[in-house]
């Protein structure tokens, strides 16, 4: 390919699954900066066995009018491998890290982030890790295929943004990371009990009982996490509060910040974040990230966390100045 026009999103090779037909033309990029086809759509994928691959070397992309296409076909091979106990929990695992990796390489494309390949995987590593830590993790797994379309890389993204600012505030203990990547990657799991009619439609447009039902996914998201073993009740405590906020006026409980988990404001915070810059009900215009940090800051009058938002606004511009 020689036409350097088409936007071109990069990928994980862990998207791809060894011997299944490729959803979409897939490309690397050459040191002159031009975009060789390396699997044309409908063939099977063997990106695990080339040597660039294998060597961890190989940056694969697809054209940004086909990355949806592509991770929704991963997204529906991902909610059948988690159902077939045949299937190694290790290659249901390389599901998700081909997610994460889609979900962070999205964040540095959209310039949300600064990220080079080993950043990425380092990322979509830990988030693999945490997630194996679990005892049951096919249990989990089937939670995570059940979640509403897009809601399962809204929270890949929103884990890798709270890992971010979690190096800002110099977090470093590693259990602490864990349940934060947790935690964000879970926070929305309550919803695959909410019906498509109520989570498609504008907020502004729901009735008392549909805006109470929708508000319940934070307590529903608890009370499913409960039957799995060995799930810190720090984690259950970000699933409850990440729609509170520092001054009182989030859901469920409406308490301040004094008052919420402390690791539950910093998902809280990366949460609204990537809210902002993706709308799934339409009722507001995509933000950029300047215009989602300013949103914050000035429309609402920043009702998070000082230090937590100090955190997110160093994450998105901090690289800028580099």
């Amino acid at each position: 390919m020689t036409d350097p026009q088409p936007k071109m999103i990069m990928v994980g090779v862990e998207l791809f699954t060894e011997n299944f037909p490729l959803p979409a033309d897939v490309y690397t990029r050459l040191p002159s900066g031009q975009y060789l086809l390396v699997g044309k759509k409908g063939e099977k994928s063997n990106f695990q066995s080339l040597h660039m691959t294998a060597q961890k070397k190989a940056e694969l992309y697809v054209r940004g009018a086909d990355y949806d296409v592509v991770i929704q076909f991963n997204l529906a091979l991902a909610k059948t491998a988690v159902s077939k106990t045949e299937i190694p929990t290790n290659l249901k695992l390389n599901l998700i890290t081909g997610l994460a990796d889609s979900a962070i390489n999205d964040l540095v494309d959209r310039k949300i982030m600064a990220g080079s390949y080993e950043r990425v995987k380092q990322l979509s590593g830990f988030i693999k890790d945490t997630v194996a830590q679990v005892s049951d993790v096919d249990k989990l797994l089937d939670l995570l295929s059940k979640l509403p379309k897009d809601s399962a890389s809204h929270g890949m993204a929103t884990a890798a943004i709270s890992l971010l600012i979690c190096e800002q505030m110099e977090i470093q203990s590693k259990p602490t990371l864990e349940k934060v990547a947790l935690g964000a990657l879970l926070h929305d799991i309550g919803l695959k009990e909410i019906p498509d009619t109520i989570l498609k439609k504008p907020r502004a447009d729901r009735t008392v009982e549909e805006t109470t039902h929708y508000e319940s996914h934070t307590m529903r998201g608890v009370e499913m996490l409960q039957e799995l073993r060995e799930i810190p009740s720090d984690v259950l405590a970000i699933i409850l509060e990440h729609h509170e906020n520092a001054i009182g006026m989030g859901y469920p409980r409406r308490i301040r910040d004094v008052k919420m988990n402390p690791l539950a404001r910093i998902v809280a915070v990366a949460n609204y974040f990537m809210e902002l810059l993706h709308d799934p009900t339409g009722e507001m215009q995509a933000k950029t990230p300047d215009e989602a940090i300013y949103y914050m800051e000035t429309t609402l009058g920043q009702p998070f966390n000082k230090q937590v938002f100090a955190a997110l606004k160093e994450v998105v511009f901090a690289h800028r100045r580099v």
